[in-house]
């Protein structure tokens, strides 16, 4: 019922404008899992994006905390689409690509920093560190709480002198604590990054996002008056709509699903 309130509202509140459509990936497009390496799309979600796409009353991107490079080998149907890896600092734009300056900067550190906590969080059942390259992540959904508490004490005195000098900072999710690079950058930056680009050509736009987790609130924020920001979980808030799980975000795509002659030649 949500999810087609919401698209009532879209379509109310567009007025004709172009929609430009962006969405996380993990817990919104696609259902979690204790290993992030076997998240895929399943072929019904493929082929909805795909048509959406191809619409030519909708610009279509996924703005991930996934590296653009691990984000691009789960999205694999044809068309034209923004996707902004690594929470944004990475974006993959039709004949543009983006990288924050930051996004390297603290490599090194990153990898010296993970060294540090492997020992320490591996014997613990349900955590694992996740290496991104340009940030590290401490996984510990599946674990028990007294391992979250060690899990994450350990993690904290690794990065504190780096947090504290500003050189590091924290982003907390569901089941995760991420470390990246201090760069005044986030989601909510991606999302006017590509609006403007998708501006130029289109003239206004109505945006909508769609998050399930507290990375995606800088996004909601800067939808701005124009626009729209819709959870998928609540653990996401600052919202005017909320849909539940992919699931939810599926019904939601199908309403927006406009009729075949939008399609791109």
């Amino acid at each position: 019922m949500q999810a087609d309130l919401a698209a009532a509202e879209i379509e109310h509140r567009r007025a004709g404008r172009h929609l430009l459509l962006l969405l996380d990936f993990d817990g919104t497009l696609a259902a979690f899992s204790n290993d992030p390496t076997t998240v895929h799309l399943d072929s019904d979600t493929s082929a909805l994006l795909e048509r959406l796409a191809a619409n030519a009353a909708i610009t279509l991107g996924i703005i991930s905390g996934r590296r653009l490079p691990d984000l691009q080998k789960r999205v694999t149907f044809s068309g034209d689409m923004y996707l902004a890896g690594f929470h944004g600092l990475e974006i993959h734009a039709p004949g543009e690509v983006f990288i924050h300056p930051g996004a390297a900067s603290a490599t090194t550190l990153m990898q010296s920093i993970a060294d540090a906590i492997q020992p320490h969080v591996a014997p613990l059942p349900g955590v694992f560190i996740e290496d991104k390259v340009f940030s590290i992540a401490l996984h510990y959904r599946e674990a028990a709480p007294a391992a979250r508490v060690v899990a994450t004490s350990h993690f904290m005195n690794a990065a504190r002198v780096d947090i504290d000098a500003g050189r590091l900072r924290l982003l907390p999710g569901a089941g995760v604590i991420e470390l990246l690079p201090d760069a005044a950058w986030h989601k909510g930056s991606a999302l006017e990054w590509i609006r403007e680009r998708v501006e130029r050509i289109h003239g206004p736009t109505f945006t909508v996002y769609v998050g399930d987790d507290v990375t995606d609130q800088d996004a909601f924020r800067a939808i701005g008056l124009h626009g729209l920001a819709i959870s998928a979980s609540e653990r996401a808030t600052g919202s005017e709509f909320s849909v539940d799980g992919p699931d939810g975000v599926m019904r939601l795509l199908n309403c927006l699903d406009g009729p075949k002659d939008n399609r791109r030649a």
